[in-house]
């Protein structure tokens, strides 16, 4: 009888065929999990007018009304105004009064980048507060 140290090598060997089974059932899950919309979009519904009229002026100084038309034309207390410029006339008004509220009141169908500007703008102008309000 012959004893042979040398180690035989089994047959045992990881197959590739499990493992591509198992990637492809994760891809298929992780696809079917996910969601296909687009997530950047932000769908934001505006404020209907009131029945009633704001308790509020816009003829007190310490509120700034910014309207924003269909178009996207704005509007500070009833004057148009073009976007570049609201924000140094904001700046002025808040420096001269500090608790300076803005209401921003955009029309039902205001592109949302004409608000979003207004908003902006009136916040680094340093408004004491930003509100949006319906029209």
């Amino acid at each position: 009888m012959r004893l042979s140290r040398k180690h035989r090598r089994s047959g045992l060997a990881i197959g590739l065929t499990p493992l591509i089974d198992v990637v492809f059932i994760l891809l298929l899950f992780f696809m079917l999990a996910s969601s296909l919309a687009d997530w950047r979009v932000l769908e934001i519904i505006m404020p209907r007018p009131a029945a009633s009229p704001p308790t509020q002026t816009a003829s007190r100084s310490d509120i700034a009304v910014i309207a924003v038309a269909a178009d996207g034309q704005l509007q500070l207390d009833g004057a148009p105004i073009a976007a570049d410029a609201l924000g140094t006339r904001l700046s002025a008004r808040a420096a001269a009064n500090p608790a300076l509220k803005v209401h921003v009141r955009p029309v039902e169908a205001a592109p949302m980048q004409a608000v979003v500007s207004a908003l902006e703008a009136a916040g680094a102008a340093g408004a004491a507060s930003v509100e949006v309000r319906a029209r």
